[in-house]
């Protein structure tokens, strides 16, 4: 039964944030077709949800909203955990200069706010998919490093290190084979949290006009648009911001799943 559990707890997050990341093909509408002559139309077959104060179909806008959001977290999350992997064990393996010179970076960096560096590449790259991508993978990636690199130092003065040192074992795969497998759970359990925190955050920026630029569909704009008709229409404003509570909630979910399994391993 407990077994059971489990498996239910985590694939019912994957089907809501698969959901949420394929959906856009089974859109039944054009997201970004105007249509005033059925404005804030009532849900009906053809438009689920309804439409907005365009006519646009506020389903299809949901499913393209998740596939933008998403598809964000996906690509930032292999970069973060890939640079993140491989500079955070160089790092915990060095010595001397270079490691007080890497510490010292990470420290000033990540005491940076995340909006500081999306404004940072706003006024240099302009708003857009891409600009959110950079600030957001930036904003974790180091953190990801300093989270590597402690755990890469703990790992490295057991016994079994010490054993591999004395069979020869080179540094690399000292790095590579003995401690990369026994920091990847912490590694996972770091990054489901930290894209519930990326979820909050594009959306965030989107609704205060530091998004991905026009005609880019994304929950963040959709408030932004809609919650001036919070009294009248609540539900235009109220499905976007399920759909954020539901993937901020599945990754969480997923997280703590992966801190379970940290917890036992220890």
């Amino acid at each position: 039964m407990k077994k059971m559990k489990n498996i239910i707890t985590i694939i019912l997050p994957v089907f809501v944030l698969s959901f949420f990341a394929f959906g856009y093909l089974l859109a039944p509408n054009d997201p970004n077709h105007v249509d005033m002559t059925i404005h804030f139309l009532d849900p009906c077959w053809q438009y689920p949800l309804g439409t907005d104060n365009l006519g646009r179909c506020v389903f299809s806008r949901i499913l393209y909203g998740g596939k933008t959001t998403l598809s964000i977290i996906l690509l930032g999350s292999v970069l973060i955990v890939f640079l993140g992997l491989v500079f955070g064990l160089l790092l915990g393996n060095s010595r001397g200069r270079i490691k007080l010179l890497g510490e010292s970076l990470l420290n000033a960096v990540t005491a940076i706010p995340p909006i500081a560096y999306l404004i940072i590449f706003i006024s240099v790259m302009g708003n857009g998919m891409r600009t959110m991508l950079i600030a957001v993978v930036l904003s974790i990636f180091l953190r990801m490093v300093k989270l590597v690199k402690t755990r890469t130092e703990v790992e490295l003065g057991k016994a079994y290190i010490l054993s591999a040192i004395t069979s020869g074992a080179g540094r690399f795969h000292i790095l590579f084979v003995d401690v990369l497998p026994n920091v990847i759970w912490d590694v996972l359990h770091y990054i489901l949290l930290s894209a519930a925190d990326m979820v909050i955050t594009i959306v965030s920026f989107s609704f205060i006009g530091l998004g991905m630029g026009d005609n880019i569909i994304d929950w963040g704009v959709m408030i932004a648009e809609l919650h001036h008709y919070i009294i009248a229409y609540p539900g235009l404003t109220l499905y976007p911001v399920i759909a954020i509570i539901l993937c901020a909630l599945s990754f969480n979910i997923l997280g703590r799943a992966a801190e379970k399994e940290v917890t036992e391993r220890c």
